[in-house]
């Protein structure tokens, strides 16, 4: 055969190539003319080859890996640096460093120990620990706890139990409002009735402008421009106007007494008007009716104006 042309050769299966069969090939820079026709044997061929393309398994690629389209990956994939310019698919992907995106990366489901993001977007999150951050926006924040140093809620803060140190508002709107205690520093405005099942103490003035009914009405000191009621009982007062159907105290000073029985121990009074005056004999040598000074206008003594009855 060392006449025939190549093209005459007859044809080999690539399935029974050896490693040590010959290809021949023509050194073109080779000097000596006559040695430039060669042989190279297919391993030698394959390391050749291996320079500049990679193997159907076990190849490792040492420099940088460029795809411009896609790529399909279905088994474990270990990069050392990986740059796709095109579209690339993973049915699996181990990243054991860091994996930097200045693009966007999306998917039904990405998991991790660890997530770091300068910003995340999305439709919806499950978080069964921790979520926190310097600020955390959103339409709906569901949860069954809550805890901050400090929040502003612009439209409503409702639920079950709402608990704090210190609750600072501008207007309320409460349909029950139960505390355990209550300190108000400005002015306090009831609309509607205002119902006190226990005690109540006020410090400074209490002013009622219209009517203030009471079943007893106790203090130390009390200013009333008129005082009407079934009984009434005091240690000592100055009344523009007291009436009652029953007043005992001990002093008082009136510009008008009058009611259906007046007791008392001691009246200071500048005039008594009425229809009768009953004078009650004290026990032992007390005398009932003691005058000293000037009982009517002028000094001839006491004057008594009508019948005079002495009773046995």
């Amino acid at each position: 055969m060392a006449n025939r042309p190549i093209s005459r050769f007859p044809f080999i299966d690539g399935s029974q190539i050896d490693e040590l069969d010959l290809l021949t090939l023509v050194h073109v820079f080779e000097v000596d003319p006559t040695l430039r026709n060669k042989k190279i044997t297919f391993a030698e061929f394959r390391n050749y080859l291996d320079k500049y393309y990679l193997n159907l398994s076990g190849d490792v690629v040492l420099g940088s890996l460029s795809i411009t389209g896609n790529l399909e990956v279905y088994g474990d994939t270990y990069l050392k640096n990986l740059t796709a310019s095109g579209l690339s698919s993973f049915s699996g992907v181990i990243i054991q460093n860091n994996l930097t995106a200045s693009g966007a990366i999306s998917g039904s489901t990405i998991t991790g120990q660890n997530a770091s993001f300068s910003n995340i977007t999305g439709i919806s999150g499950v978080f069964t620990s921790q979520l926190s951050g310097a600020t955390v926006t959103g339409n709906t924040v569901r949860a069954s706890n809550i805890t901050g140093v400090s929040g502003v809620f612009t439209t409503r803060v409702s639920g079950a139990t709402v608990t704090g140190n210190t609750v600072q508002a501008t207007t309320g709107v409460f349909g029950a409002l139960v505390v355990s205690g209550l300190a108000l520093q400005d002015d306090l405005t009831v609309s509607g009735d205002l119902f006190v099942s226990g005690s109540g103490f006020f410090a400074s003035g209490v002013n009622v402008t219209g009517t203030l009914n009471a079943t007893t009405v106790t203090g130390a000191n009390a200013q009333f421009t008129s005082i009407t009621g079934q009984q009434i009982q005091s240690v000592s007062g100055i009344f523009a106007e007291l009436s009652g159907d029953t007043v005992t105290g001990i002093s008082g000073y009136f510009a008008l007494l009058s009611g259906s029985s007046i007791t008392g121990e001691v009246a200071n009074l500048t005039t008594i008007t009425g229809s009768t005056l009953h004078i009650t004999t004290p026990s032992g040598a007390t005398p009932a009716i003691v005058c000293s000074g000037v009982v009517s206008g002028d000094t001839g003594g006491f004057i008594i104006q009508g019948p005079l009855i002495i009773l046995p």
